[in-house]
């Protein structure tokens, strides 16, 4: 009986360590390409770890790209996932169940940019794979698009397929349905901007962003000036580049409101009263 008892205790022993090393080791996409320097945050503690081609990703994790670096991530429901150089992406939350049809797929973009495909459709009644930044959130169907980080603003350009763009606030009302060969920016606490055409030239430019980085490409992002007034700040400027000219015409500036004291109010004196004759009275 003693001898049960024993056995039983060493079973439970082994399930209670083997059970975290099972979650622990839910590996929900792999490195394809890794260029320059990317690192790994395990469930987003420091210090970063090294990445290389075939290591695994696990929700929680957070990828780092430096300088002049590139990473592509294979992910277990075929979606790819590709970020330019000084980008910083969390994989919040992966869940995919392909026997029940069932995925949940949830991404934090902190910093740069990030292509990203979504080969499988699974749900259609509502986004089952969702990015979320620090102004959008973004509902995604069957998609490829790419996400820029701004200051104040999220740019969201959708070369193909379709996606749902509202504010990160839930009290910021008004969301869109993004077709596709069109782009949104969606402000802190506001709601998306109309969608605009996604011209060549910015697909062009995006491509080589990629490639270079926001900070390589010669990306800037201007800081309103100082003193009363509202003054602009624009997310997309090339400095020197024969991209500027046209980033200025399609991309419209963000309006950065800054506090100023208003006019003092004249008032108008009222009309005199005029008598019988057209005289005072």
């Amino acid at each position: 009986m003693r001898r049960k008892i024993q056995l039983a205790l060493i079973m439970l022993i082994v399930m209670a360590v083997l059970i975290p090393m099972t979650l622990h080791a839910a590996v929900v996409g792999r490195f394809t390409l890794i260029k320059g320097q990317v690192d790994v945050l395990k469930g987003g503690k420091v210090p970063g770890i090294p990445a290389k081609v075939q290591d695994g990703v696990e929700p929680g994790d957070v990828i780092r790209t430096k300088s002049g670096a590139k990473a592509q991530l294979s992910m277990v429901d075929a979606s790819v996932i590709t970020l330019a150089p000084e980008t910083r992406l969390a994989v919040a939350d992966y869940q995919y169940q392909p026997d029940r049809g069932e995925r949940r797929a949830v991404l934090r973009l902190f910093r740069g940019l990030v292509h990203t495909v979504v080969n499988r459709i699974i749900k259609t009644e509502e986004p089952d794979f969702i990015m979320e930044t620090h102004t959008a959130t973004i509902g995604v169907r069957g998609t490829d698009w790419y996400t820029l980080l701004a200051p104040n603003s999220t740019g969201v350009y959708l070369p193909n397929g379709i996606l749902s763009v509202s504010s990160n606030l839930p009290a910021v009302k008004g969301s869109i349905r993004l077709p596709a060969k069109h782009f949104t920016q969606v402000l802190q606490g506001l709601p998306p901007s109309l969608p605009q055409p996604l011209t060549p030239e910015i697909l062009r430019m995006l491509e080589k962003l990629m490639d270079t980085g926001l900070t390589g490409g010669g990306l800037g992002f201007g800081s309103p000036a100082s003193g009363t007034g509202a003054q602009y700040q624009t997310p997309l400027t090339l400095p020197g580049s024969p991209d500027q000219k046209i980033l200025q015409q399609t991309i419209p500036p963000v309006l950065v409101p800054q506090h100023q004291t208003p006019a003092p109010v004249q008032s108008t004196p009222a009309p005199a009263q005029t008598g019988p004759h057209g005289t005072g009275s």
